[in-house]
């Protein structure tokens, strides 16, 4: 139960920690070159996002109870669990950010979902 607990927890803060750096991301700006001046404009503007900081706050927490998670379980077992905030971000992508989703990606999801189901039923 607790492990089920953790693995929601990552999942959830892994996925909306991606849409909103992602918002946070284009409300800054491209980044269209790599020259140090256009880094520190564009960086600047990411720094004081708040939804940058929130993205990032959430793959934070994420990432420590990811750590908390491979303490109690094996890393065969949850990696593969883990692979749910894959799906769950791609349809956040989908209708959160308006993004194109193509066949081939929701194939991909549908195959992500069937490895995560036959690990489960380890």
């Amino acid at each position: 139960m607790i492990t089920a607990l953790l693995v929601a927890i990552i999942v959830v803060c892994f996925s909306f920690g991606d849409i909103a750096l992602t918002r946070g991301m284009k409300q800054a700006g491209e980044v269209s070159s790599l020259r140090l001046a256009v880094l520190d404009e564009v960086g600047g503007r990411a720094i004081r996002s708040p939804l940058v900081l929130l993205g990032g706050a959430l793959q934070i927490v994420a990432f420590v109870t990811y750590l908390l998670a491979l303490s109690r379980r094996d890393l065969s077992y949850l990696f593969p669990l883990t692979a749910t905030s894959d799906i769950v971000t791609t349809f956040a992508a989908r209708y959160l950010l308006r993004e194109r989703v193509t066949p081939t990606r929701w194939a991909g999801v549908v195959i992500v979902s069937i490895g995560i189901a036959l690990i489960s039923a380890s």
